[in-house]
């Protein structure tokens, strides 16, 4: 009986060890990413999209590195940061990620990063733009560009055409507000130019009259809308020609979006958006795949590659340290150096932000054109 006994017992120990070892050896090989994005809400259905799908499609070119499979767990934060954080904490905790990523929102990377900080694990976001997340942390980066750069872009621009007087009307979001502090700080460095007034909308309004009226009694030379969807943006342009202010209009960039863009109503108005090569082999073969894939085309040509390029700057550090060490990825991310992406060049510096260029682009015809 006793020889039984002993006979189960070491049965059941060769199970165990088979079981834990397939499950050891199953977590081992296989390196996990945490997504975060707007899968509903107001941004879902465009660059929420763009930027999910783009990372799915280098997440299918590029489903192994080395001999170990990539497993990415998708979180909807619905660029909520309360829910971004909810995400971040349980991808971290719970399916014990060492590297998440930020889909679109500056808002829900702000709330994610002290996360990352704290639990030492790596947060890379390819759309993000508020200038906070350039001192976020040492484990955050971004493959895109600061809104101080963009913001600048604008500024400029806006005076070559000899704008003087500028009114702002701003979304209180993250992205937004750093957005349209950039613009003041360099619009106002000229000498002659000034921001004539400001005025604030929420996510949730839908009556902008007021605030329109307000800055319409300024008689800027332009007004300015940085607003935070294209459901904002849309609104605001509808309810300007409402109230027949005539004054030239630039955009940020959700007034590059395609669903800004193909509004009658958006006709004639300006964007500032993404500078790159619309004619790049590579560009056209992903935004080929996109529609063969997804049945639809993006509501941006730029964001997509944004997403996918920075999928593969992460697989590249990962590769580069056969392993998800955050110390060691983070160390090869700074080292990232012209990168020749899809999206453009890129190049991380000490702060973990990439360099962009941009451009200003007219709506005509349902097509941005470029500003001659």
């Amino acid at each position: 009986m006793k020889k039984i006994i002993i006979v189960i017992l070491i049965i059941v120990i060769i199970v165990l060890i088979a079981v834990f070892g397939r499950t050891s050896s199953s977590s081992t090989d296989t390196i996990k990413i945490g997504y975060f994005g707007p899968f509903t809400g107001p941004v879902a259905g465009d660059t929420g999209a763009d930027i999910a799908n783009g990372f799915k499609l280098a997440s299918a070119d590029r489903a192994m590195v080395g001999n170990k499979k990539v497993k990415v767990i998708y979180e909807d934060d619905a660029c909520d940061p309360k829910k971004a954080a909810a995400a971040a904490n349980k991808l971290v905790s719970i399916d014990k990620v060492k590297v998440l990523v930020s889909g679109v929102c500056s808002g829900s990377t702000l709330a994610a990063a002290p996360i990352a900080e704290q639990n030492k694990v790596i947060l890379l976001t390819p759309v993000s733009t508020s200038p906070k997340i350039t001192d976020a942390g040492d484990y955050i980066f971004r493959t895109s560009a600061s809104s101080i750069v963009t913001a600048q872009a604008a500024s400029r621009l806006l005076g070559s055409f000899n704008y003087k007087k500028v009114a702002v009307l701003f979304e209180t979001a993250d992205y937004t507000v750093g957005w349209k502090d950039a613009f003041i700080k360099e619009f106002s460095l000229v000498v002659g130019n000034s921001v004539a007034a400001t005025e604030s909308v929420v996510p949730t309004d839908t009556d902008m009259k007021t605030q329109l009226l307000k800055l319409g009694q300024v008689k800027p030379d332009a007004i300015l809308l940085v607003l935070n969807s294209t459901v904002t943006m849309n609104n605001a342009i509808k309810q300007m020609r409402d109230l027949k202010i005539n004054a030239p209009v630039i955009g940020n960039e959700y007034m590059g979006v395609k669903q800004v863009v193909t509004n009658p109503l958006a006709d004639g108005m300006y964007a500032s958006v993404y500078k790159y090569d619309s004619n790049s082999p590579k560009l056209i073969s992903l935004l080929t795949r996109y529609a063969d894939t997804y049945k639809t085309t993006p509501s941006t040509e730029i964001y997509p590659a944004l997403a996918y390029d920075g999928y593969n700057v992460l697989l590249n550090a990962i590769e580069a340290c056969g392993s998800d060490s955050p110390e060691c990825i983070k160390a090869e991310l700074y080292k990232t150096s012209g990168y020749q992406g899809i999206s453009g060049v890129i190049t991380m510096d000490a702060n973990g932000d990439t360099q962009r260029e941009f451009t200003l682009k007219q709506i005509k015809g349902g097509k941005l054109v470029d500003v001659k």
